[in-house]
């Protein structure tokens, strides 16, 4: 089988707006990325994903693009950028950024045009959104075209007075959809994608690729998101991207896509496929959710782990995969909540936690991407006060919340525990104010806990968090653990976490107890002729597992020739 570089990636996203800021503005920077290259490559690291670095208003933190070919003044300049890709470079370290191919921002010049009649170019850029005209009652009432519910909450319509029209809007009313049926709007998005690509960068993150057609026969249902997600034309965009630009560039493509199926997966990241490398799906990442819970629904409502769940997930997508494709491992994104609060425990256990987490991915198959902060263990924010908040669909929520009837502080919990500000706190570098995040006040507050949570801390500790992170992150490079073969036992069980995986030199057993009580192991787990590798806790008593208790044996021969 051919070997592609991203295939060796060891992938650390960057959450640009949260990571360093250099100019003591409050916003990071990417000067700040540059300032900690070195930080990341000693981590492990050796492929940063950028969060959207474009010029924007930044109503949902630079997913609405204002301009394509600017860089976000709130983030530097493009010789900055030029300069990061020069550098990381030189440290045989990638760059890949998200793009954004869904939506624009409403004030980006093509709708600017497109929404005003007057405007000369109007003629032009109009079709390069979606509109629609109102529909009235018997009374004479204007009416939304349908029922569709937008995913940050709300109508995904909104009226235009000058053209007396809707425009779709799937996301925020300030990023109207653009239009993927119109071939001189594919053809400008390529000439954007193209200028990136001769600036320099290694891939790209697809943001919302699986949304680029929509059902043009606009049949009235609620939510209605099965008229904009994942319909079959959206496969012929990406086929067209892939065959013109992503293949002939070797470039790292990872497509955001929830819900594919076992052959639309490969459709879209099959080693054949023009599409994508790898494939972001968000199978595992809600394995918690209360059914029952209708004042604050969806994924707003935290309930009991599903643990069969979650392993039945990742067995799921490594076999899809195996010998057709690449798999991708990663607990969270930016849109998820920070996974030791998620999935561990933040409170009683949480460096326990954080590393049986750690250990129960990071040996999968596949290409690993750390969310930043996850290698030291960073929680969910812990702010009191609604305005504390900053992500958009926060509010949209809360005052759904409010009429549904919660109460004030059950709608406050439910984003403390689940909104994507957990995900976007600014990193903890130190004990300095601000967590050296920045000498000026952030954009967004930092969490509290910096003082017992931050890297120079975890430098200086060889059992912490970060240090088992670059442990395991080495282990997989020495091993080829990324081309492994894997076992995992007891796939129903709710309390371990279990699987056998085969390195280059070794074969391993790991063992996780993914909860907060005892656990006994089955006895027919064979350790014979394995010894004890790693652990996270000092003790271990045979079978007897402590509270999120994990450990990793290791096969005590080594194995004479190369398997892979």
């Amino acid at each position: 089988m051919k070997k592609f570089w991203w295939q060796d990636a060891i992938i650390y996203q960057v959450y640009l707006r949260s990571f360093q800021d250099t100019n003591n503005d409050g916003i990071g920077d990417i000067n700040g990325v540059i300032k900690r290259l070195d930080y990341l490559k000693e981590l492990g690291v050796n492929t940063l994903w950028i969060s959207p670095h474009y010029d924007s208003p930044m109503d949902d933190n630079g997913y609405d693009v204002r301009d394509f070919f600017k860089v976000s003044e709130d983030y530097g300049t493009i010789d900055d950028f030029k300069k990061l890709l020069k550098e990381a470079h030189q440290r045989g370290m990638k760059i890949i950024t998200d793009l954004v191919l869904n939506h624009t921002s409403d004030e980006h010049p093509w709708f600017e045009a497109a929404k005003d009649p007057k405007h000369p170019e109007h003629k032009h850029y109009h079709d390069y959104y979606i509109w629609h005209k109102p529909k009235y009652d018997k009374l004479g009432n204007r009416k939304l075209p349908t029922q569709w519910v937008s995913w940050f909450g709300g109508p995904v319509w909104e009226y235009n007075p000058p053209t007396d029209s809707y425009y779709l809007h799937i996301f925020s009313k300030k990023m109207p959809d653009l239009n993927w049926r119109n071939k001189t709007m594919r053809d400008a998005l390529k000439k954007v994608i193209q200028w990136w690509i001769d600036l320099g960068v290694d891939g790209f993150r697809v943001d919302a690729s699986n949304h680029l057609e929509k059902n043009w026969d606009f049949p009235d249902s609620k939510p209605g998101y099965e008229h904009f997600s994942s319909l079959p034309k959206h496969h012929d965009y990406l086929e067209e991207l892939g065959r013109d630009l992503f293949k002939p560039n070797d470039l790292l493509i990872i497509g955001e896509a929830g819900g594919a199926t076992r052959k639309e997966a490969i459709q879209y990241a099959g080693f054949d496929s023009n599409e994508f490398n790898m494939l972001i799906q968000f199978e595992h990442c809600w394995a918690d959710t209360d059914d029952t819970n209708k004042i604050t629904p969806g994924k707003w409502a935290k309930g009991p782990i599903d643990l069969p769940k979650i392993k039945n997930s990742f067995a799921y997508w490594i076999d899809v995969f195996k010998g057709k494709g690449w798999n991708t491992i990663y607990w969270a994104n930016h849109d998820q909540p920070r996974i030791v609060s998620h999935y561990g425990d933040d409170k009683n256990y949480h460096q326990e936690s954080a590393k049986m987490l750690a250990f129960s991915l990071y040996l999968l198959p596949g290409t690993p991407i750390v969310y930043y902060g996850e290698e030291i263990g960073m929680t969910n924010v812990d702010y009191q006060n609604l305005g504390n908040f900053r992500d958009v669909e926060v509010f949209t929520e809360y005052d759904n919340f409010m009429r549904l009837g919660a109460s004030h502080e059950v709608a406050m919990q439910s984003l403390r525990d689940r909104s994507r500000d957990n995900a976007r706190s600014p990193m903890q570098w130190n004990t300095d104010i601000y967590a050296g995040f920045s000498k000026a006040t952030p954009w967004i507050n930092v969490n509290q806990n910096y003082k017992t949570i931050n890297v120079h801390q975890q430098l200086q500790d060889k059992a912490s968090i970060y240090n088992t992170y670059k442990r395991l992150l080495k282990l997989r490079q020495e091993e080829q653990l990324a081309y492994a073969d894997v076992t995992f036992y007891d796939l129903d069980h709710p309390q371990s976490f279990n699987y056998k995986v085969s390195g280059k030199h070794h074969d391993f057993i790991v063992l996780c107890n993914f909860k907060g009580t005892e656990l006994k192991m089955s006895k027919e787990l064979n350790l014979e002729s394995y010894e004890l590798f790693m652990s996270n806790y000092d003790q271990t008593n045979n079978l007897n597992f402590k509270p999120y208790e994990a450990r990793i044996y290791r096969s005590i021969k080594a194995k004479q020739a190369d398997n892979t």
